[in-house]
């Protein structure tokens, strides 16, 4: 589904934030042309109050003729032509560049805005009243003010349409580019909607934040891929492992079924069976801890797990079944007494070295050793199990981490492929490593644990 331009999130954000850089911008103008103005009404005050207190004095220093030359002198069109005035004298002559005294001219008092019959139309004016009854207007034109006025506003509303046509322009430009980046990544979306889990985002060169949205996108789609085939190898390898002992146990019913028997008969054909069902709900069991373990529902409990005990019980545990198997078990751990005392769930603990050791003897020759090791570092105690079996190849012991992964030539050997993935989980959820390596013949797996007198060595995985 196609989104139209006007819709999409960024046109509409840009637009905002036009508008806004619009307004605060036309704020600042507002207020610079205010100022302006009103520097300009002071110096327009500024000079009529100079021109009051210059008049007042030609007044005072020789009455009304003084008055009438300072008049004549300062209407002169030389002068100042802003300038005006006008001259009423005792006996009602009229002086100045004012043709008439206006109608709206003030009394005594603060300058006011009136018409005038004047080329500027509008002026600042003040009134002066003498005591021989002779009366002055004094006044400066504001045709300047007006034409600044006018500019100031034309200017204001330019820039404003200019803004405004530039941020919509801006907006369309951004909105497009937004567009035909997320419509690469909602095609990929579809594509994956559609049934194919190949379909990746292609990644630009500028590493912006659709880049980086794309790479994460791309790699979720790769762990779902990844995950997609390890549920089918999941499902294959369940019904290649569970079929033997699902048939074993119908066969078993069913020839129990067949004829009569006594009842030991029964009971050790039913104890068989119990067998058999006990074997499919381990392996179902395994299955459900590793999950629990990787999805974080398994309380972990941080406290110290002395490694020796671990490794004396379950080497005295597996070797009648290593006996049986004709391999030997070893434990060689350190003899002055080092401290090989862990920090973790020692039930979870126990559960993966026993994985660990009882596979180590599963794929041992006959003749073959087992070798349980330990060694302490400053933060961590490292242990180690050992075998002389057929090991695995290195470009495999990634994978053979994963639930239900066996070899090819493995499936001869009881089991579900879940010794390593159990403790890989184990692993993980105690910040812990767990490395695979070649015993040279054999393979060699080592758990790194943290001290228990040493801080952790990596926090739980989110």
């Amino acid at each position: 589904m196609r989104i139209r331009l006007f819709q999409t999130t960024t046109f509409r954000l840009t637009v905002i934030a036009s508008f806004a850089f619009v307004l605060v911008g036309a704020a600042v103008l507002a207020f610079v042309y205010l100022s302006m103005l009103a520097v300009i009404d002071r110096q327009i005050d500024g000079a009529l109050d100079r021109e009051y207190a210059d008049l007042t004095s030609a007044y005072e220093a020789g009455g009304y003729d003084r008055l009438k030359r300072t008049i004549f002198d300062r209407a002169s069109p030389h002068y100042d032509s802003l300038r005006l005035y006008v001259l009423i004298g005792p006996d009602g002559a009229l002086w100045g560049n004012l043709a008439k005294w206006p109608a709206e001219a003030p009394g005594p008092g603060p300058a006011r805005d009136i018409a005038v019959d004047h080329a500027a139309g509008k002026a600042r004016v003040r009134t002066i009243l003498f005591a021989d009854g002779s009366r002055v207007l004094v006044g400066r034109a504001l045709s300047e003010r007006s034409n600044f006025q006018a500019l100031i506003e034309q200017s204001l509303l330019s820039v404003f349409l200019a803004t405004l046509v530039l941020g919509i322009a801006a907006s369309v430009v951004l909105a497009r580019y937004a567009r035909l980046r997320l419509e690469r990544i909602n095609a990929t979306a579809e594509e994956v909607l559609g049934g194919n889990l190949a379909g990746r985002v292609a990644v630009g060169e500028g590493g912006d934040e659709y880049d980086h949205l794309s790479r994460n996108i791309n790699a979720m789609l790769d762990r779902i891929q990844k995950l997609v085939g390890t549920i089918r190898g999941v499902t294959e390898n369940v019904a290649h492992d569970l079929r033997t002992p699902l048939n074993r146990l119908r066969g078993r019913l069913e020839v129990a079924l067949m004829a009569e028997r006594s009842g030991e008969e029964y009971r050790a054909a039913l104890q068989r069976a119990v067998s058999d069902a006990d074997t499919i709900v381990d392996t179902f069991n395994g299955l459900l801890k590793i999950a629990r373990i990787r999805a974080g529902a398994v309380e972990l409990q941080r406290q110290p797990v002395d490694l020796r005990e671990v490794v004396a019980e379950l080497v005295d545990l597996y070797d009648a079944f290593a006996e049986e198997s004709g391999v030997k078990v070893e434990a060689r751990l350190p003899i002055d007494r080092t401290n090989l005392t862990v920090l973790g769930d020692g039930h979870l603990i126990s559960q993966a070295v026993a994985n660990l050791l009882d596979n180590a003897i599963k794929y041992s020759p006959a003749g073959g050793v087992v070798v349980v090791t330990a060694r302490r570092d400053a933060t961590s105690v490292t242990l180690g199990v050992a075998d002389n079996g057929p090991g695995i190849p290195a470009e495999m012991r990634e994978v053979i981490l994963g639930r239900f992964v066996r070899l090819d030539n493995s499936h001869d050997k009881q089991g579900f492929g879940l010794g390593l993935s159990f403790a890989a989980a184990v692993a993980e959820w105690h910040g812990a490593d767990l490395a695979l390596a070649d015993n040279e013949p054999g393979l060699r797996v080592s758990l790194r644990l943290p001290a228990g007198d040493a801080p952790r060595l990596t926090e739980r995985p989110a």
